[in-house]
């Protein structure tokens, strides 16, 4: 029993030692977590998230923890902070310290390919998760856990076209410029706008980088400039930055992406008028198991992992809260 003990103990300690040399500190918002199933020697696995800074990475958090711990393997979990550098040297450093398998959320979809070429060659399972690298599949990345991006965005859009009647002056905030997920669900935007030419952009699309507080004051200074009947985001904090800027039961349609809690709460105080869930924490769920099947020599049906759109409004929001 005491040697039983102290090997648990050792385990956490190497844990420890793993994740700072992974990047990952306290201060570097990165969590850790293992089964105990994992420390008789479960598989391995890093998930480098962009950021963690909102309830959708909250999220994806979570349901990773929680499939990790379904599947019995060892688990680190970082964030490479919106840095793409900090995300590479994450890659390499958690190839050169044996890990079994690699997921990750790209910061910039252009900048991973060689780091990730190098995991795989050296037999480490590698996972592109939530936001599509460019040309993945030519990097020996081993499979995609995404939502469809370009349908979100037309689903989003389509929704508020039907409430607008097919007329306005809309307002579009976007995430950072780059990122692969953001681009597509403009390209979905794009799609449903061609449709309706009276509904238009009176200003150009704002990038807040995801960010509520920087959609808020975006919004702010909007209010003062234009008269807005729709606000379309591309994510649920942006989405909550602009229903806080412009108030409760404000008249503007203001709508997001994600399906997160803080989306919900503004869907029923009506500062947001809806939301499409792609559920990012089935994205990292989905991401671990295949990672985990490809690891014990199976096979993946598809490497192409693509989660379903829902919209969420008042009307619906208590099935997902």
């Amino acid at each position: 029993m005491k040697m039983k003990k102290f090997t648990a103990l050792a385990m956490a300690a190497l844990m420890a030692a793993s994740m700072t040399a992974c990047g990952g500190s306290k201060g570097d918002s990165a969590s850790a977590s293992t089964s105990a199933a994992a420390e008789e020697g479960g598989f391995k696995i890093a998930l480098i998230q962009q950021h963690q800074t909102n309830a959708f990475q909250i999220a994806v958090t979570e349901a990773a923890e929680a499939k990790a711990e379904e599947l019995g393997v060892q688990l680190t979990i970082l964030s490479a902070d919106q840095d793409a550098a900090t995300q590479i040297s994450q890659i390499e450093q958690c190839t050169n310290e044996g890990y079994d398998a690699i997921l990750y959320e790209p910061v910039d979809p252009d900048a991973l390919g060689d780091a990730s070429k190098v995991a795989a060659d050296k037999g480490v399972i590698v996972i592109n998760i939530i936001s599509a690298c460019t040309d993945w599949e030519s990097f020996g990345i081993s499979a995609l856990s995404c939502g469809d991006n370009v349908t979100a965005g037309e689903t989003e859009m389509q929704h508020v076209a039907d409430l607008l009647g097919g007329k306005g002056n809309i307002a579009i905030l976007t995430g950072p410029s780059g990122d692969s997920g953001g681009l597509q669900r403009l390209e979905g935007y794009e799609n449903i706008l061609a449709n309706y030419p009276d509904m238009v952009q009176v200003v150009e699309p704002a990038d807040c980088g995801w960010d509520t507080a920087s959609a808020q004051a975006t919004v702010e200074s909007w209010l003062s400039a234009y008269d807005l009947d729709a606000i379309v985001c591309e994510n649920d904090g942006m989405a909550v930055g602009a229903g806080n800027a412009a108030g409760a039961d404000s008249g503007i349609i203001i709508t997001g992406v994600d399906g997160t809690p803080d989306g919900f709460e503004a869907i029923n105080d009506g500062r947001i008028t809806g939301t499409v869930s792609q559920d990012g924490g089935a994205m990292a769920a989905n991401g671990i198991e295949a990672a985990v099947k490809l690891l014990k020599g199976e096979t993946l049906e598809n490497n192409t992992i693509i989660t379903t759109n829902v919209w969420i409004d008042k009307e619906n929001v208590a099935e997902f809260e």
